[in-house]
């Protein structure tokens, strides 16, 4: 049975021009939730993390952009995945490439600017060098995230008036304060009788 699939598999790529890559997709599958610009929930309940890539977090300069195109181009369709090097992350999520409507949706994300390519898994992400080759367009061209100016630029720490803590200006947790309760420390003597994160 198994010979008589090969030889099938065989014959139809060698007749439809189609590439094993394309007869290795998964789906189609129907997304029925987008959580925000990487992550998304099929209807088979399982969580999907676009691979190679990295979407701003709540509260940081281009979120809702970053989830409301993935969810323009996902929501409520079809999509087909494909597997990269790891088939899992650290959190139970498939990381996977999209396609939806024969757009590759992780490549196109990368391309308008709406997210960063996740430099830290670069030996993990078999389509890293395409997807870094579009970051530098939407880079150069100051696509989306791309546009968004370093306000914590010039702070030694960030704080929020709601909290005794304070962070490092490239914390996450620093990153997350919204706007109107950030505080920027600009000397140790701001930071006295606080806490530093661990972040």
């Amino acid at each position: 049975m198994k010979i008589l699939f090969s030889l099938l598999l065989l014959f139809l790529v060698s007749c439809t021009g189609y590439s094993i890559v394309e007869i290795e997709k998964e789906g189609p599958f129907l997304v029925q939730r987008v959580i925000d610009g990487d992550t998304l929930v099929l209807n088979t309940t399982e969580h999907v993390r676009l691979s190679g890539i990295n979407a701003p977090e709540k509260g940081e300069c281009y979120y809702q952009e970053a989830k409301d195109k993935l969810s323009e181009l996902t929501l409520g369709k079809e999509i087909y995945l494909e597997e990269d090097i790891s088939n899992k992350d650290k959190y139970g999520r498939l990381l996977r490439y999209v396609y939806a409507n024969e757009i590759f949706v992780n490549e196109l994300l990368v391309e308008e600017g709406f997210v960063k390519v996740y430099d830290k898994y670069e030996n993990d992400t078999k389509k890293y060098s395409a997807l870094k080759l579009e970051e530098d367009k939407a880079k150069e061209g100051l696509e989306g995230v791309w546009s968004c100016s370093n306000i914590l630029e010039n702070c030694l720490y960030v704080g929020s008036k709601n909290s005794k803590l304070y962070h490092d200006p490239d914390c996450k947790y620093a990153k997350r304060i919204k706007a109107e309760n950030r505080i920027c420390y600009k000397s140790e003597e701001e930071v006295k009788g606080l806490n530093k994160s661990d972040c």
